[in-house]
C-alpha cells in the first residue's frame, strides 16, 4: 500500500512537473504528499558549486553572498510552489495522519538546513514512494540523487517525465526480466497497477519460448491482485533492450514504465550503466524503479 509519498523540491522550474506527477500518483490512492526542501548553508553551497573553492579574498566574499541569495530564493520558491499547488488542487495541508474521509489526499511541507543527503535518505526511508525529476544541474538536489536513493533508501522511485505529465491510471508497461530487482519493482508497483486501465508485461529476450512461461506466471501473480495483464515478448535483436522497451511504451501510449535495476557487474554499473540509465534518460513517460 502506498500512503505516504515523498516529493523532494528544488525550488526550480522542475518542481511543477514533479508536483503534477506526484498528484497523478497520490490522487487515486488517497495518499499523503510530503514535500521536502533542503536549504544549504554557505559552506555546503560553496562545496557544491564549481570553482568557488578557487576564490580568495573579496571574490570569496562576493561568491558567498551570491550563494546566500540563491539559497534564499530557492527556499522561497519551493514554499511558494507548494502553497500554489495545494491551493490549485484543493489539497488540505496537515502534518499528521488525520481522518479526512476515504480517498482524501493531504500534503505537508518541511524544510531543513544542510546535510542534504543524510536528511533526504532518512525521509525517504520513512516514506512509501519517492517522486523525483530527471537529473538536472539546477537547484540543490545532487545529480546522483536517483542512484543514491535507490541504493540507500530501500524505497521505489518514480521519475517524472520531462514533458507534460499525464494520469498514470491509463496504460502501464512493466519491463520484466527474471531478476530479483524486477520482482521487487513489480511487487512495489502493484498498488499502481491495480488502478490502471491496461497493464502490459513486456520481456525482451533472444529466446522467446524460454521467456513465455515466466511471463505467464507473472500474469497469474497479478491476477490474484485483480490485475488483468497482457503479455508481450520482444526479440532482443537487432535493437537494444532499452530501445525495445521504449518502443513498446510508444506503441501502447503508456503513461508509466515499471522496471527493475537491469544490467550486470557492480551495483553502480548494474543500475546506471545499462538499460535502467538509458530508460531514465530517454523515456517520455514516468518511470517507476526499485532496486
Amino acid at each position: 500500500m502506498i500512503k505516504k509519498i515523498l516529493v523532494p523540491t528544488s525550488g526550480g522550474q522542475s518542481d511543477h512537473k514533479v508536483f503534477a506527477t506526484a498528484l497523478s500518483v497520490a490522487r487515486p490512492l488517497g495518499a499523503h504528499l510530503e514535500f521536502y526542501h533542503v536549504r544549504l548553508s554557505d559552506c555546503e553551497a560553496a562545496v557544491r558549486t564549481p570553482h568557488v573553492e578557487f576564490c580568495r579574498g573579496a571574490a570569496m566574499t562576493d561568491a558567498l553572498k551570491h550563494l546566500r541569495r540563491r539559497e534564499a530564493a530557492l527556499s522561497f520558491a519551493a514554499i511558494e510552489h507548494f502553497q500554489a499547488f495545494c491551493e490549485a488542487n484543493e489539497i488540505p495541508i496537515i502534518a499528521k495522519p488525520a481522518s479526512l474521509g476515504n480517498g482524501a489526499m493531504s500534503a505537508h511541507f518541511e524544510q531543513e538546513t544542510d546535510v542534504a543527503e543524510a536528511r533526504l535518505i532518512s525521509h525517504a526511508r520513512h516514506s512509501d514512494l519517492i517522486v523525483l525529476g530527471r537529473p538536472s544541474g539546477a537547484g540543490v538536489l545532487p545529480l546522483n540523487l536517483i542512484e543514491m536513493l535507490l541504493l540507500r533508501a530501500g524505497r521505489p522511485v518514480i521519475i517524472a517525465p520531462d514533458g507534460p505529465p499525464h494520469s498514470l491510471e491509463h496504460t502501464v508497461v512493466v519491463g520484466w526480466r527474471e531478476t530479483a530487482e524486477a520482482a521487487r519493482s513489480l511487487g512495489s508497483a502493484i498498488p499502481l497497477l491495480k488502478g490502471a486501465e491496461r497493464v502490459v508485461l513486456v520481456s525482451v529476450a533472444d529466446f522467446q519460448e524460454q521467456e513465455l512461461p515466466a511471463l505467464e506466471e507473472v500474469k497469474c501473480q497479478l491476477a490474484w491482485h485483480g490485475v488483468n495483464a497482457e503479455t508481450c515478448i520482444r526479440s532482443g535483436k537487432p535493437k537494444s533492450a532499452c530501445d525495445q522497451l521504449l518502443q513498446t511504451v510508444d506503441e501502447f501510449r503508456a503513461n508509466l514504465l515499471v522496471v527493475g535495476g537491469f544490467g550486470r557487474g557492480p551495483v553502480r554499473e548494474a543500475l546506471f550503466g545499462g538499460v535502467t540509465h538509458s530508460i531514465i534518460e530517454h523515456a517520455d513517460c514516468a518511470v517507476f524503479v526499485m532496486h
